[in-house]
Formats: C-alpha cells, structure tokens, sequence
C-alpha cells in the first residue's frame, strides 16, 4: 500500500522515538567498564560520572549541584543528537529539562573550570578525545530532583547509556583508582566497606 505524505514524518517521527526510549540501561559496574565509555585517557567520562554520583546528588537524588545555575559548566540539553533525538521526549508541563555537563572548554562554559583536577587532568584541546564525554541529566526544578543520569560519548546514540539505580550505588561505594602501565591504563574498581570514604 502507498504510503501519504502525512505518513512519512509520522513514520519517521516514530522511529526516531524508538530510538531514543531504547537507550541502554547499566546496572552494574562490569557493565559500564565493557561499554569503554569514558576511559582510558585522555578521555573523562568516567572519572566525572563517578565524581558526580559522589558528590552531586544526595541518597535521594536531589540535587546537590544546581544544573540551572550553571555549575560546574552545565548547560541546557535540547535533546538533539547526531539523528535526532536523543533521550526519550519530556512532557513540557511535568517542570523536567535535561542539562549536559562534561564539556571541559572553561573558555565556552567558564565554570567547567570548577571540576576536580581528576576530571580535567587530560584535557587538550588539540585532542577531540580528551573532551568528547559528557553526562545528561533529566533535572526536575520544581523538586530539585535528578530523575535519570545518562552517559555519553559526545551524543551518539550508539554511545550513550542509562545509568541505572544499581550502577549508581555501586560507584558511590567503591573506591576507584588507576594506575599507569607502559602505553596503557588498566582502570581498577576495588571493593571496599567503607562507604564513607569520598575520592575525586
């Protein structure tokens, strides 16, 4: 059958919700190292997820660090990545935005040289790499709530992912470190009862 006109952007308009509600979820921390996101340097999306979750959003997920005021160099989503949109559609009147934070480039977002050293340890801006990763969140102002944290290689959906309930709670408690081989970084998570303990 013929497809109208009408049909065409409905159709499209389908597909590319599909795409954006089927985004990955990471539960555990295996999960997130086999994706690669964020690590090894000069890029930093990991070390800046595991800092975030430690030091931006409370047990309860409010939020500890404004994503409208700006800090740290958050910034305004639009929810366009490289074939649309990128995270699944927001009703306009529940009070949600997404905001972006990651981009390194204090010149742009002058506040992004507030991050940890650890997390602009690598950064060149003569390397794409090195400021490639970013983290989005869905903030809800009303509640000063963090309803969804996504991680992503500089907006690609087949990059980007869903940082579940679990992963989160996993990264607040475990202590993370690397350390450097000859040509290679092998990124170590090490278990640990301490839950107090509070790096980067």
């Amino acid at each position: 059958m013929a497809m109208t006109r009408v049909g065409v952007p409905m159709c499209v308009m389908l597909l590319l919700t599909v795409v954006a509600s089927s985004l990955r979820t990471l539960d555990t921390v295996q999960e997130l190292k086999d994706t690669g996101f964020g690590r090894p340097p000069p890029r930093h999306g990991y070390v800046l997820l595991v800092w975030y979750v430690r030091n931006c959003v409370d047990n309860n997920m409010r939020a500890l660090c404004n994503p409208a005021d700006g800090e740290y160099g958050f910034h305004y989503f639009r929810n366009k990545g490289h074939s649309g949109p990128l995270l699944p559609k927001l009703d306009r009147h529940d009070g949600c935005s997404y905001y972006t934070l990651g981009n390194l480039n204090s010149n742009r977002y002058k506040q992004a040289g507030d991050l940890p050293y650890e997390v602009r340890r690598y950064y060149n801006k003569r390397n794409k790499r090195s400021n490639m990763d970013r983290l989005l969140v869905k903030y809800c102002r009303n509640q000063n709530l963090i309803e969804e944290i996504y991680a992503s290689a500089h907006y690609e959906s087949t990059g980007t992912y869903l940082i579940g309930p679990p992963l989160i709670s996993d990264l607040r408690h475990k202590e993370t470190s690397y350390s450097p081989l000859p040509h290679l970084w092998q990124w170590i998570i090490v278990h640990t009862n301490n839950h107090s303990n509070n790096i980067m």
